[in-house]
């Protein structure tokens, strides 16, 4: 009897050994994990109780519960589904161009190259740069009266466009913009997935007769698919969150030619003053980075194989 109350009292001490040693990392965190809960979830979750409202500055402690009026109000508003559709063009267009330059830069920094170390200083400065300088830069550059961009054009185009206020170039010029000041942060990060990569991988690639096409697609993109993946999510996230960088160019127009959620959200509550709908826009944003965090961490982790206990 006495053995067996000392081997139930050694595997009782085991027991609370191993919940302290799992409870201990999260009584670290808990009180920074609780701060940020509650800097995030309150406005998230005044945002969802907001957007069922009829909420406006106009007519200050007297809202009232309208149900899901506010969702159906901007699923039937034509402006509301355009701006829907652009953000999205917004973000595609974001993607395939940043995500396509990063990767060009970044494969091209990886190798030997005269003063490497002076070009990746010299490509991080545009990210670096604030919003508001940006602005302030490109709308001196693309000025159509005294911008150089168009006095460069002028020798090949007699009457070159008004780029922010030509409903056709407005957003392709965005584009870029964005794509100028945010390439270097995703190069950065694919390159260093690159420079991960072992030596030996692309060896025996070369041994096995794989040309630099077959090395890109078999060794190259596989090794940095955690990269790529967090390029994805970034860029896209980044694209739809993107507010200063429209705003302070086009302000949503010309004609709403470059009007996006963000922008929507905000002019419908600073402008219009309709809380209610605002925060139901802002709700549906909230939804989609939701989805997009879902299947960032579906394609890094969910792929990834676990390994099994030996049986």
């Amino acid at each position: 009897m006495t053995t067996q109350a000392t081997d139930a009292a050694h595997a009782a001490a085991r027991r609370r050994r191993v919940w302290r040693r799992r409870l201990e990392p999260v009584l670290y965190i808990a009180p920074a994990f609780l701060v940020l809960a509650a800097i995030i979830a309150f406005p998230v979750f005044s945002a969802i109780g907001t957007s069922f409202l009829d909420a406006s500055l106009l007519r200050p402690g007297q809202d009232s519960f309208t149900g899901i009026d506010n969702y159906v109000e901007l699923i039937a508003d034509p402006t509301f589904r355009s701006a829907f559709g652009r953000t999205f063009v917004w973000a595609g267009a974001a993607l395939v161009v940043q995500v396509g330059l990063a990767l060009a830069i970044a494969t091209t920094l990886n190798k030997k190259l005269f003063a490497r170390g002076a070009v990746r200083t010299t490509l991080i400065i545009p990210w670096v740069v604030p919003t508001v300088l940006v602005a302030l830069i490109w709308r001196f550059l693309l000025d159509p009266v005294s911008g150089p961009i168009n006095d460069l054009l002028q020798p090949v185009l007699a009457n070159p466009p008004i780029w922010l206020a030509d409903t056709r170039w407005a957003l392709p010029i965005l584009v870029l913009i964005s794509a100028w000041k945010w390439t270097p942060f995703s190069a950065v990060i694919i390159l260093a997935g690159l420079q991960q990569i072992p030596r030996e991988l692309y060896e025996a690639a070369m041994m096995d007769g794989a040309n630099a096409f077959r090395r890109f697609t078999n060794v190259t993109v596989p090794a940095i698919r955690t990269s790529l993946a967090l390029v994805t999510l970034t860029t896209i996230s980044g694209a739809i969150n993107n507010f200063n960088g429209i705003w302070m160019f086009t302000r949503g127009g010309p004609n709403g030619a470059t009007e996006i959620l963000t922008t929507y959200a905000y002019r419908t509550a600073f402008v219009q003053f309709d809380f209610g709908k605002a925060s139901a826009i802002s709700v549906m944003i909230f939804l989609m980075m939701l989805v997009l965090a879902v299947l960032y961490f579906y394609a890094v982790e969910g792929r990834t194989p676990k390994k099994r206990g030996r049986a």
